[in-house]
């Protein structure tokens, strides 16, 4: 048994509710739950949203106004629409499916933002969104709609939900019925800490009530609707001696008419909102009500006696009657009927006692906690999702002879053995791997399945080498069977100095080399809290990018005006998937330090010593030019932790003739600066997303056509990395190499990255072209080492 001194030690960290101010009976069942969640997992972080503020301004004063018009002054059509709902599945269908996208989509960045391990929903139109997204954006946590109404219509109840939560079995039926397929489950009463069997006497005094007598607490909600003067009329008229409360909710206009109505009658006391609703349901002895909602389960809580007066029309008739059916409550729908019940009970004061006996064993077969413990430790399910067109586009580019993957080779220390079990586990944290990807079809675009979710232990193999390029040479070169998962792993043994490797690919569909390396890191001994070692997760919302109109549209026509790349011996046809890897290890502190003294960015710096290389490789002539494409980071604060593709692309012309290298970083570091300020990176990552809107053939014919060494001649990246020690299992992870993919036509690509004391880089070419790559990497070693001497400081 858990208590709050006993704590259950593997539960959500984060639990996002989701309700709507509709009422107070949704947030009242999801205040509830998140006292339970409080109690179970001590310290959990419990975040809320209305999911009308969040689809929109002025969506909730606006379904507001007509809900309470709707039930107030047009019941007959309110019971038409509520009816419609239960007859007709089509009508059902249709709504949930125009809600779910609007709910679905807004809530999308909300949920981006919360990174909820669990997620419960108190309202419809909030369960509607969380099935949207299942279904279209791949959320995959446990989610629940905890159905705070007897009676669950069709639109509490969703398939596509881990479990729909019922407050009593003889709901669990009409739910099924309604919604066939969706799993349910019966809850205990969701009412908040405080509503429990108490004394009456004790409570009447603390609400300064008269002590004895008979009591009945008249309640219609907060917006209190209906007509509870006539209420109030029939109680006293079933029971002259009766003493009467009535609670008029928000509803400011109810109760000052009915302190007029009953002035001078000291049997009637008329309040407005009531904080304090616990207290005084114990103090009754009676509690009448016409909804069902949260004040009959609250009631119930309190092992009082429910009646049902002229339930309102819908939600209102079909948990009066779900009640009765339920041995709860006795429905009075009747004039007359209610003070007709109130005069059998005082002469029968045994049929009250049955309803609170019913009522406290109702409350009591069932715990909250244990419910909802159940939800929490239900498994994650993930359901096919379709790409997103930046991720899209690399699993329409690639080919058997240009696969795109992306990758990295992480280099441990002499210290703890560490298993393929380890490197699994390491491999699992990537959001993806383990499920398959599915080219476009000529109606249905590019997708990632679960599939049969491959265990992450097959995916890792182990080898022996003590040439640690020759085996990224090797593992970089193998195909990966996308159909069965997305990414793999080897774990290297046998290293000099007893060091050893994980290497790891992933499609590139699943993301950039931040994806992978938040991936891989988020479970290392020394990164907890730091933001760039926190696991992504598939982002729900998208892309949520939006650049300025004004340089948007500067960077496309800077884009335009590009023009085709230049002719240069590294533009070759691909013919396999064998790749030839140069490893690099550059002292970072003197990296650093040369780019300060010569007026530029060490990414820069980076980048004009290569443009130097390719000099002096290729023997460029005066004004020779060599086109780079720089994958540009796009991400913001909302996407920070996201995995996938956040991107743009930045294809600058390097000045390869001979030039001093002073010189040759300016021209560098001013035409980047150049072209980032125009807008080029927004404008190539808008060209992508809106070929994406294209149908899924054409899509996948323009996504090759822009991604290809027709517009460039190599691509290069230098990505931000951690410049602190990290320990993996108790081992020292002293070096990561990222490894880039080859580009159709394009012979080249090469990244760099900050790692510690280092600045790590990975040349990559085709066999054919390794002699080149080799020479390019040597002479970048070369002119890094004298940078070092001649630059380095005190």
């Amino acid at each position: 048994m858990t208590t709050s001194a006993n704590p259950e030690a593997n539960g959500p960290a984060r639990l996002l509710i989701v309700s709507a101010t509709m009422g107070e009976g949704h947030h009242a069942t999801g205040r509830a739950l998140e006292a339970a969640a409080r109690r179970i997992w001590p310290g959990i972080d419990v975040q809320w949203v209305d999911v009308l503020d969040a689809m929109g301004r002025g969506t909730g004063p606006v379904f507001r106004w007509i809900y309470a018009t709707a039930v107030r002054r047009l019941p007959w059509l309110y019971e038409f629409f509520y009816a419609s709902l239960w007859h007709h599945r089509w009508f059902a269908k249709a709504a949930k499916r125009v809600i779910g996208a609007w709910s679905g989509r807004r809530l999308a960045g909300v949920l981006d933002a919360a990174r909820p391990d669990a997620i419960v929903s108190t309202y419809p139109l909030g369960t509607t969104g969380l099935e949207w997204l299942r279904r279209h954006r791949g959320l995959s946590v446990p989610t629940a709609a905890w159905v705070s109404d007897i009676a669950p219509h069709p639109s509490w109840v969703h398939e596509g939900v881990s479990v729909n939560l019922v407050m009593h079995e003889v709901a669990a039926e009409p739910a099924r019925r309604s919604v066939p397929g969706a799993r349910v489950a019966v809850s205990a009463p969701p009412v908040p800490p405080g509503f429990s069997p108490g004394d009456r006497t004790a409570a009447r005094e603390r609400l300064g009530l008269a002590p004895s007598g008979p009591l009945t607490v008249v309640s219609c909600g907060s917006l209190a609707f209906g007509a509870p003067g006539d209420t109030v009329r029939e109680v006293l008229g079933g029971d002259p001696s009766a003493g009467v409360v009535v609670a008029a909710g928000h509803n400011a206009r109810l109760r000052v008419r009915l302190t007029r109505e009953f002035a001078g009658d000291q049997r009637v006391t008329v309040l407005g909102w009531v904080d304090d609703m616990a207290t005084l349901l114990t103090a009754a002895d009676l509690v009448v009500t016409n909804a069902g909602g949260a004040t009959a389960l609250e009631a119930l809580a309190c092992g009082r006696a429910v009646l049902l007066h002229e339930p309102i029309a819908g939600h209102g008739r079909a948990n009066a009657r779900l009640l009765a059916e339920a041995g709860l409550a006795r429905v009075c729908a009747e004039p007359g009927s209610l003070a007709r019940t109130v005069r059998e009970f005082a002469a029968r004061p045994a049929l009250r006692r049955g309803l609170e006996d019913a009522a406290r064993a109702y409350v009591t077969q069932r715990g909250l906690d244990e419910d909802l413990r159940n939800f929490a430790n239900l498994p994650a399910t993930t359901r096919p999702r379709p790409l997103a067109s930046p991720d899209a586009l690399f699993l329409h580019a690639g080919t058997e002879a240009v696969p795109q993957y992306v990758g990295t080779a992480l280099v441990f220390e002499a210290g703890p053995p560490l298993s393929r079990k380890d490197a699994a586990g390491m491999l699992a944290a990537v959001p993806g791997i383990d499920g398959r990807l599915v080219p476009a079809t000529l109606t249905r675009r590019a997708r990632w399945d679960p599939g049969e979710r491959a265990d992450p232990l097959s995916l890792v193999d182990e080898v022996v080498s003590a040439d640690l390029a020759a085996a990224v040479d090797e593992f970089f070169s193998l195909p990966l069977d996308t159909t069965r998962a997305a990414g793999a792993g080897r774990l290297v043994t046998g290293l000099p100095g007893q060091r050893r490797a994980l290497l790891v690919k992933l499609h590139h569909a699943l993301g950039d080399g931040l994806t992978v390396m938040q991936s891989l890191l988020s479970d290392t001994d020394t990164t907890t809290g730091l933001s760039w070692a926190i696991q992504p997760r598939t982002p729900l919302g998208g892309n949520v990018f939006r650049p300025a109109p004004r340089l948007l549209a500067h960077g496309l026509w800077r884009l335009a005006r590009a023009g085709r790349a230049p002719a240069t011996p590294l533009d070759v046809a691909i013919t396999g998937p064998r790749r030839h890897h140069a490893l690099l290890r550059l002292p970072g502190r003197q990296v650093r330090q040369a780019a300060r003294s010569l007026g530029v960015a060490p990414a820069d710096l980076v980048k004009a010593v290569f443009a130097d290389a390719v000099h002096d490789v290729l023997g460029a002539r005066d004004g020779a030019r060599f086109r780079l494409m720089a994958p540009w980071s796009l991400r913001r604060t909302g996407s920070m932790r996201a995995a996938g593709n956040h991107t743009g692309a930045v294809s600058v012309d390097l000045p390869i003739g001979p030039l001093p290298l002073e010189r040759r970083a300016t021209l560098v570091s001013a035409a980047l600066r150049e072209r980032i300020d125009a807008g080029v990176p927004e404008a190539a990552h808008a060209v992508i997303r809106l070929i994406g809107r294209f149908p899924p053939r054409l899509h996948a014919r323009a996504a090759r056509a822009v991604y290809r060494g027709d517009w460039f001649n190599a691509i290069g990246t230098v990505m931000p990395g951690p410049r602190r020690e990290i320990r993996w299992h108790g081992s020292v992870m002293s070096e990561a190499y990222p490894v880039l993919a080859l580009a159709p036509g394009s012979g080249l690509a090469w990244g760099a990255m900050t790692w510690g004391h280092w600045v790590t880089m990975v040349f990559t070419g085709t066999p054919e072209q390794a002699e080149l790559v080799d020479r390019i990497a040597a002479h970048t070693d070369a002119v890094f080492a004298e940078l070092a001497g001649a630059r380095a400081g005190p």
